[in-house]
C-alpha cells in the first residue's frame, strides 16, 4: 500500500480531450472548449500537490532521523538512490544508505535511540522546483541540528541539502541526497571557534563505513567560505503562474465552478512562488551573494533592517545588503538568516501579497559569535510576470553574545549607517531585548477573523448530457483544489499559534480552538474548550501580553509541518516541531524542544484546532545546553490550574526517550511506523529491521 500519491488525477484529466466525442451544437462546442482547459488546470493542481508531497517526504526524513527510525528513513529512497554527505563519499542503494544512517546515529539499529542521545535534525527553508513533466524535482533545504550524548557532549550542526527526487508509479522518492555540512561544533564553544580542517576531512560515520564512490566535489567546511551549488539559476524574481483566458466560456453553471477553481489555483501557485522567492533570498544572504539577492527586489522596493533606516530602490538595496560584509563574506564570517514559519497572504487580485517570517540568526566574525532573532513583515508585487519583494522590513527581537545568551548578553541595535546613509529614517521606533515589541500582524486571527471557504460543485443533472462527464471532472478538480487550500489554511493556523505564544497573546490562541477542542502541553494534562485553554495560559503562564514582561522572551517556533487533510475535507492531522527559546532578563535562558501531533476540524468553512498535543522532548538551561542539563517533564500538579483530564500518555523527557506516534504512514511504503525497540531509552542493544540489513 502506497500513501503519498498526489491527490489530483492529472493523467485522467489530461486525457479528457481525447475521450470526449465530437458533440454537436452549442453544448458540444462548450465541451470541446472545456476539455483542454480542464487538463491545463489539472496539471497545475498536480504540480502544487507534487510540491507538497516532496516537502512531506523530506520533512518525514527529518522526523525519522530525530528518533532513530533508520529503516523508515531508508525506505524513503529509490532503490538506486545515492547518498552523499560532506567529503565522506557517495553511498549507493537503500541497504548501504540505511547502514550509513545507522553509523551516523552511533551504530544503534533502532527503531529508537539509546538513553541520553540527542539527534534532532530539523529540515527547514525549502525551495522546491518540480520539473515540467512532473516526474522529477529538485529542492534546497537547510538543516539545523541539536546533537549530543548526555553528560558527554552537546553539539550544534548546520548544513545545506541539494536533493533530487523522482516520481515512480505515482510515489515520490529521494533519488539523490547531497548534504553539505557547514559545521558540527561543541555547544560550549559555538561556531565562532570552529577550527579549519586540512586536507580531506571525513566524519566518524564515514570512517566507520566507507562509501561506494568518492565525493562528487571537494570543499572545506566553516570557517572556510564555501557556497553549495544551487539547483536554480539567479533570476529577477519568481515566475507567476496565471491561467490563460478561456477561448470561450463553458455553459453555466460550470462556468462559476471553473472560475473559482482558476482563481484558487492562481493564489495557491503565487503562495508557493513567494515561499521559494523568500527562501532564495535567505540562501543568497547567507553567503554574501548581494547581487543575486538584490535581483529579487522590485525596481522601487524598500529595505529596512532594525533601526538602520529605509533604503529605496533596487540599486540602493544592493548597497545596503553589502553593509553586512564583502561579496562571498570574509573568511570566518557566518551570516545565516534562515527564513522560517511563513504566513503568506496573496491579495484576491493576485497582484500583491504580504508575508510574515521569522529568523533565528547565527552570526560570527573575527572569532566572536552572536545569536539573533527577529520577525519579517514583508510585501511583494506581481511585476512583469514575476513575484518580487517590494518591501522588506526586519524587526529585531534580540541580538546577543553567544556565550552569555539572550537573557544576559543582549546587544543594542545599530542606528543608521554613516558609510551609506539611508534614504529615509526608520519607519517605526522600538527597542530590542531587554525591551519587548509586538510586530504588527498583516493578517487577522486565522479562525475568528477568517473568511469561510465552502466548496461549490455542480449537480450533474443541472447540465446537458454532453457536459456531464466534464462537469464531474470539474467537480473533482474543484475538490482537490479545496484540499490544497485546506492545507494552506491549517499551516497558517499553526504558524499563527506560534507567533501568538511568542507574545503571550492568550485570547488569540484560545480563539483558534473548536468549542470542544483540547490542549495538552508537556505532562500537564488535558484542558477542554477555549475557556479552559485560556485559563491554563493566563493562570499557568502569566498575564496577557508583554507589557509586564520586560526582558522576557517566549519564542515558541513552529517548524517542519506535515499536514494531512482527510479526503472529505472535514478533518486533518498535523505534526510540527517546536523550538523554544525562553528566559527573562538576568535569569537563566532556556532551550526547549517539543513535537506537536495535532488534529483539526473544519466548522462552517473555517478550520479550527480540534486537539493540540505537544510532548516535550527536552528542556535545558542555556548554560551548557543539553550536555549536562535536563528539566523534568511537567505534571498535572506542577502549577495551577488543574486539568480537565489526566495526561493522555505518561512519559519521560530527555535524557530518556519518547517518540510521539506518527499520524501518517511512511510516505513511500504506506506502512505505519513501528513502536520503538524495547531497548530504546536504555543501554541494552537494539535489533532493527532485518530486511534492510543486507
Amino acid at each position: 500500500m502506497r500513501r503519498n500519491r498526489t491527490p489530483c488525477a492529472v493523467s485522467a484529466l489530461c486525457a479528457v480531450a481525447l475521450m470526449c466525442s465530437p458533440a454537436q451544437g452549442a453544448d458540444g462546442a462548450a465541451a470541446r472548449a472545456l476539455a483542454p482547459r480542464l487538463a491545463v488546470l489539472a496539471q497545475q493542481a498536480q504540480r502544487l500537490a507534487d510540491t507538497n508531497a516532496v516537502a512531506k517526504l523530506q520533512r518525514a526524513y527529518g522526523y525519522y532521523l530525530d528518533k532513530g527510525y533508520w529503516d523508515e528513513a531508508a525506505d524513503l529512497f529509490a532503490d538506486d538512490a545515492t547518498f552523499e554527505s560532506g567529503m565522506d563519499g557517495i553511498y549507493v542503494g537503500k541497504a548501504h544508505i540505511r547502514a550509513r544512517l545507522v553509523a551516523e546515529g552511533g551504530g544503534h539499529p533502532g527503531p529508537g535511540l539509546p538513553y541520553g542521545q540527542m539527534n534532532h535534525r530539523m529540515q527547514l527553508q525549502p525551495v522546491i522546483d518540480v520539473a515540467d513533466d512532473g516526474r522529477t524535482a529538485s529542492a534546497r533545504w537547510r538543516e539545523l541540528a541539536l546533537l549530543g550524548k548526555f553528560h558527554e557532549r552537546a553539539e550544534w550542526s548546520t548544513g545545506i541539502y541539494e536533493n533530487e527526487y523522482v516520481k515512480q508509479d505515482g510515489v515520490w522518492k529521494i533519488a539523490r541526497l547531497n548534504y553539505y555540512p557547514n559545521f558540527v561544533v561543541p555547544y560550549a564553544q559555538g561556531w565562532a571557534r570552529a577550527q579549519a580542517t586540512s586536507g580531506s576531512w571525513i566524519s566518524p560515520a564515514g570512517r566507520a563505513l566507507p562509501a561506494d564512490r568518492p565525493p562528487s566535489r571537494s570543499y572545506q567546511p566553516f570557517p572556510t567560505i564555501f557556497t553549495p551549488p544551487f539547483h536554480y539559476a539567479a533570476q529577477r524574481g519568481e515566475p507567476v503562474w496565471e491561467a490563460a483566458p478561456a477561448s470561450r466560456a463553458p455553459a453555466e453553471p460550470v462556468d462559476a465552478v471553473l472560475a473559482r477553481t482558476v482563481h484558487d489555483l492562481e493564489i495557491l501557485a503565487s503562495r508557493q512562488a513567494i515561499e521559494n522567492l523568500q527562501g532564495r533570498f535567505g540562501y543568497y544572504t547567507d553567503k554574501g551573494l548581494w547581487d543575486e539577492a538584490s535581483k529579487l527586489f522590485s525596481a522601487a522596493a524598500t529595505y529596512e533592517y532594525g533601526l538602520e533606516g529605509v533604503y529605496v530602490g533596487r540599486r540602493h538595496v544592493r548597497q545596503a545588503l553589502g553593509l553586512q560584509g564583502p561579496v562571498h563574506l570574509a573568511e570566518g564570517q557566518l551570516n545565516d538568516y534562515p527564513m522560517l514559519q511563513p504566513i503568506i497572504d496573496v491579495a484576491p487580485d493576485n497582484r500583491t501579497a504580504k508575508a510574515r517570517w521569522r529568523s533565528d540568526v547565527m552570526l560570527a566574525s573575527q572569532g566572536h559569535a552572536q545569536w539573533g532573532g527577529g520577525v519579517y513583515e514583508n510585501e511583494y508585487v506581481n511585476e512583469d510576470g514575476h513575484w518580487r519583494i517590494s518591501k522588506l522590513h526586519y524587526y529585531v527581537t534580540f541580538l546577543a553574545d553567544y556565550d552569555q545568551g539572550w537573557t544576559k548578553g543582549a546587544v543594542p541595535m545599530s542606528g543608521p549607517s554613516t558609510v551609506l546613509p539611508p534614504d529615509r529614517p526608520p519607519s517605526v521606533s522600538y527597542a530590542s531585548l531587554p525591551s519587548v515589541n509586538v510586530v504588527p500582524y498583516h493578517y487577522a486571527n486565522p479562525v475568528s477573523g477568517a473568511e469561510p471557504s465552502i466548496e461549490r460543485t455542480v449537480p450533474l443533472d443541472a447540465v446537458p448530457a454532453e457536459l456531464r462527464e466534464l462537469t464531474a471532472r470539474a467537480n473533482a478538480l474543484a475538490h482537490q483544489v479545496e484540499l490544497l487550500k485546506d492545507q494552506a489554511q491549517i499551516e497558517k493556523l499553526q504558524r499563527a499559534y506560534g507567533y501568538y505564544v511568542d507574545k503571550a497573546q492568550w485570547p488569540e490562541i484560545a480563539a483558534l480552538f473548536a468549542k470542544d477542542g483540547t490542549y495538552e502541553i508537556g505532562g500537564r494534562g488535558v484542558f477542554i474548550g477555549p475557556r479552559r485553554v485560556l485559563e491554563y495560559l493566563v493562570t499557568g503562564l502569566g498575564p496577557i501580553g508583554m507589557t509586564t514582561r520586560e526582558g522576557q522572551i517566549l519564542d515558541h517556533q513552529q517548524f517542519q509541518g506535515i499536514v494531512d487533510v482527510a479526503p472529505d475535507g472535514r478533518t486533518a492531522k498535523g505534526r510540527w516541531t517546536a523550538l523554544v527559546m525562553g528566559g527573562s532578563k538576568g535569569g537563566d535562558a532556556l532551550w526547549g524542544d517539543a513535537t506537536y501531533e495535532n488534529t483539526y476540524v473544519k466548522v462552517d468553512g473555517v478550520w479550527h484546532a480540534a486537539s493540540f498535543r505537544a510532548p516535550f522532548n527536552m528542556y535545558a538551561s542555556y548554560k551548557g545546553g543539553w550536555k549536562d542539563s535536563s528539566v523534568a517533564n511537567t505534571r498535572p500538579d506542577s502549577f495551577a490550574p488543574p486539568p480537565d483530564l489526566p495526561p493522555s500518555t505518561v512519559y519521560l523527557t530527555y535524557p530518556s526517550f519518547y517518540v510521539a506516534p506518527y499520524h501518517y504512514p511512511n510516505p513511500v511504503t504506506g506502512r505505519p511506523a513501528p513502536p520503538p525497540d524495547a531497548a530504546a531509552g536504555g543501554t541494552a542493544p537494539m535489533h532493527g529491521r532485518r530486511d534492510l540489513q543486507q
